[in-house]
């Protein structure tokens, strides 16, 4: 008989101390098998990494959360989110101005004695290089949080926040002593210019981590009352690419309670805010994107929690310092 030789059921007989083998069945099984098994792993293994970045953000979003809370412990409020400054209406800039203002001169009631704190502010960062006319929702959170530079800036170089100047009658200056940040950002992933500081937590073409606190409205009921002055503090992707027409429109907004409604009579919205006697911070998610289309001060095309109405697919990823995924919100 021959080594190896097949039997009528196709498996091999072979003499004594012949060397066992595989028909080319067995062989493709097996292959096939293993390609299951690692078309598996690699599944749960992308399925694992997508979960722990996903925790590993919203991680670094309940640190800032409590970052924020003690930033009210110890100056007595919540810091500005630069809302409206960009503004194209002067009527919001001016509101802008105001929130800024009252928060300059109950932080550091020393600054710019005799004169106006938002100009002064303005001239002392237009010194260092930037331009605090067109901060927004995605700077406040670095800005506040983080400070100054440690370094002047330099073409291609990395912000490093350092906290303000121990000085408080000249808060806005560089050099030494800081008070030192209230949360450590990696300045890997600051995208900085003169114009905004932004906190790029998922490299650097992903849209940034926002901040939105709520902003009560002293004309109405406790109830209700946070109003939306014209233009709500909002980060859009429009600005990384101005004159892309295809560049999404992708606009970061305060995500509403149920209780929000409109009006009849005085003819606008009255809002009922997530987190209403705080703020918001939202991440896009690990698809960047925050969710749309929405208008920017339209609320009747603001997302709804709890409810899920006016979610699009971009919210249901989104994370925020009131839930790890948006999705959960939703009965």
């Amino acid at each position: 008989m021959k080594r190896n030789q097949l039997n009528q059921n196709g498996y091999r007989i072979g003499v004594a101390g012949g060397r066992p083998g595989f028909t080319l069945v067995e062989m493709l099984t097996v292959i096939v098998i293993i390609g299951i098994l690692a078309a598996l792993i690699s599944a749960a293994t992308i399925y694992a990494r997508a979960r722990a970045r996903e925790a590993a953000i919203y991680v670094q979003i309940k640190q800032m959360e409590a970052a924020l809370m003690e930033y009210k412990n110890q100056f007595g409020e919540f810091p500005p989110d630069f809302w409206g400054l960009h503004s194209s209406d002067p009527v919001v800039v001016t509101q802008a101005e105001q929130e800024l203002r009252r928060h300059l001169r109950k932080r550091w009631p020393r600054y710019a004695a005799g004169a106006d704190p938002v100009a002064q502010f303005v001239t002392d960062l237009n010194a260092i290089g930037m331009d605090p006319t067109h901060f927004d929702a995605a700077t406040a959170l670095v800005f506040w949080l983080g400070g100054l530079p440690a370094e002047p800036l330099v073409a291609g170089g990395t912000y490093q926040p350092a906290g303000f100047h121990a000085d408080e009658e000249h808060p806005f200056q560089l050099g030494q002593p800081r008070t030192g940040p209230l949360f450590e950002f990696d300045p890997k992933r600051i995208d900085w210019a003169s114009d905004h500081i932004w906190y790029r937590m998922d490299g650097p073409t992903s849209p940034p981590v926002v901040y939105f606190r709520a902003k009560r409205d002293p004309k109405r009921d406790p109830q209700w009352g946070y109003e939306v002055n014209g233009v709500i503090a909002h980060f859009s992707t429009k600005r990384d690419a101005p004159d892309d027409r295809d560049a999404p429109d992708d606009i970061a907004v305060p995500y509403l309670h149920p209780e929000s409604r409109y009006d009849e009579q005085e003819k606008q919205w009255v809002l009922v805010w997530r987190n209403p006697e705080t703020f918001q911070i939202i991440h896009p998610g690990l698809d960047g994107i925050y969710g749309g289309p929405r208008t920017i001060n339209d609320p009747s095309t603001w997302p709804v929690t709890i409810t899920g109405f006016k979610f699009f697919p971009g919210d249901f990823d989104n994370i925020t310092n009131f839930a790890p995924k948006l999705e959960s919100e939703i009965e």
